[in-house]
């Protein structure tokens, strides 16, 4: 990505992660956060520019335009400041299986911004068995 900015670590309140979609690329269950009372996702939050914005889009081709919604969240940063965000959540379509090459990659993300050990147990949780 070319101008987008790390903006830091939150906490996304009363939510959880669904795989509610297939990947055609990664041939599993795609994660997506969902309104869970009582949950809690860990994330970050970027600054992204109007240019990363298309080649994200470019990148995600061969994914129907109705498949991902913008949507505004309320999250909380590591100060705890509550900030009103939006993000792309999928169109639930079912609940699919994620598979180990996916939750490495997530994985690998998780570790490189530091996120809390809490939100790599939950990732952990979800690998196949």
């Amino acid at each position: 990505m070319t101008g987008s900015r790390w903006r830091g670590r939150i906490a996304i309140p009363e939510h959880t992660i669904k795989f509610c979609r297939w990947s055609s690329q990664w041939r599993c269950g795609l994660a997506s956060v969902a309104p869970s009372p009582g949950e809690q996702v860990w994330g970050a939050v970027f600054e992204v520019t109007d240019e990363d914005l298309k080649l994200m889009d470019l990148f995600e081709g061969d994914v129907p335009p109705s498949a991902f919604r913008q949507v505004q969240v309320t999250v909380l940063t590591e100060a705890g400041e509550k900030i009103l965000v939006t993000t792309y959540a999928a169109t639930p379509i079912g609940k699919f299986k994620p598979k180990a090459h996916y939750l490495d990659w997530v994985m690998k993300g998780l570790k490189h911004w530091k996120l809390p050990e809490e939100a790599i147990a939950m990732w952990k949780s979800f690998a196949p068995q």
